[in-house]
């Protein structure tokens, strides 16, 4: 570099770098910081991928939370309970429950069921919290099957399964 202006050239490590004007710093600090409030916004808004997803259902069971059973988004996990015993899920966000018996979905808080000599009584408990309590009047000759979903309502293609045995 023979003959730079003072203002335009800087020597760094034995050799010119052109020095960098401040609007054009300033601009790609604005393109910087627009660039992540748009990436944040998606993540709340659950368009983001997985960025920032806490989406899960967790699993009690008779007042006792069930130990590395936790479902993730798309999940789909099988757990038995006995008849009698009464079983919480926390999505840990807002969700809507579905509950499905014998293949029909049945709404409403407080909704009851019955089938296969089961009781199912299901209780909304919070926005991400639901509770669903068993009974059986008479032996069971077999284990009785019923699902229960969780759909973000953050975002609908975040769900969650829980297949549910009820026993003796």
């Amino acid at each position: 570099m023979s003959k730079g202006r003072k203002h335009d050239v800087q020597w760094q490590g034995g050799h010119a770098c052109p020095l960098r004007s401040r609007s054009r710093i300033a601009l790609r600090c604005a393109a910087a910081t627009a660039s992540l409030a748009a990436l944040l916004s998606l993540s709340a808004c659950g368009g983001g991928g997985d960025i920032g997803v806490t989406f899960d259902v967790g699993i009690v069971v008779a007042g006792q939370p069930v130990g590395g059973v936790v479902v993730q988004p798309t999940g789909v996990r099988s757990i038995t309970i006995s008849a009698g015993q009464s079983i919480e899920l926390d999505a840990g966000e807002p969700v809507q429950w579905i509950l499905e018996v014998g293949g029909s979905a049945v709404t409403g808080s407080n909704a009851t069921a019955h089938y296969q000599g089961v009781t199912i009584t299901e209780t909304t408990l919070s926005s991400s919290r639901s509770a669903l309590d068993t009974s059986a009047a008479f032996f069971l000759s077999a284990p009785v099957p019923i699902t229960l979903t969780a759909i973000s309502t953050f975002d609908s293609a975040q769900v969650a399964t829980v297949n549910v045995w009820i026993t003796n």
